[in-house]
């Protein structure tokens, strides 16, 4: 192979693995930036989880506060004593029926947004181990590819390690 055509060859062969470096480190970062819009979302969701657990708790209670009204104007209606005995009992066990309702309600949402959290937490480090293995094997690319071109080089130099003259002699 001619001195010319060697150095094209090498050109070729090492333009070749920068290029494929650079797609894998692209691809590594593409695949980072899809990761973080999975954990923007993920907490995106864990806070509406959160936010919608806190408006069903507050919708419990407002309907218990609707029930015991309820029960006071139709004790009330009938004679009872409302502030007192049966009547206040009733009342105490409508609120504590409401609030542990709440309360679970707000339990649950709590728990769904821990859960989401995690995901968040989880899509980051698959972004960032994503990136770090790519920008590994683009340097195990330029590396490879540097050794291939010594290799070749090394392998097409005579004896003394000066190229071969045309025509064969050193």
């Amino acid at each position: 192979m001619s001195g010319y055509t060697a150095a094209v060859a090498y050109g070729v062969a090492a333009a070749s693995a920068v290029y494929g470096a650079y797609t894998t480190v692209q691809s590594g970062k593409q695949q980072q930036l899809n990761a973080s819009a999975q954990a923007e979302q993920a907490d995106a969701d864990a806070k509406t989880e959160k936010s919608a657990a806190m408006v069903q708790a507050e919708r419990i209670r407002k309907l218990a506060r609707i029930q015991a009204s309820e029960a006071n104007a139709a004790l009330a209606a009938s004679g009872v004593e409302v502030g007192e005995g049966t009547a206040l009992n009733i009342n105490r066990e409508i609120y504590q029926n409401a609030e542990e309702d709440a309360a679970l309600t707000v339990f649950g949402g709590a728990n769904k947004a821990q859960r989401l959290n995690t995901d968040a937490s989880n899509y980051r480090l698959a972004g960032s181990q994503a990136r770090s293995n790519a920008n590994g094997q683009a340097g195990a690319t330029l590396l490879a590819s540097a050794a291939q071109g010594y290799s070749g080089w090394k392998g097409s130099a005579g004896a003394n390690g000066s190229a071969a003259r045309q025509g064969g002699a050193a």
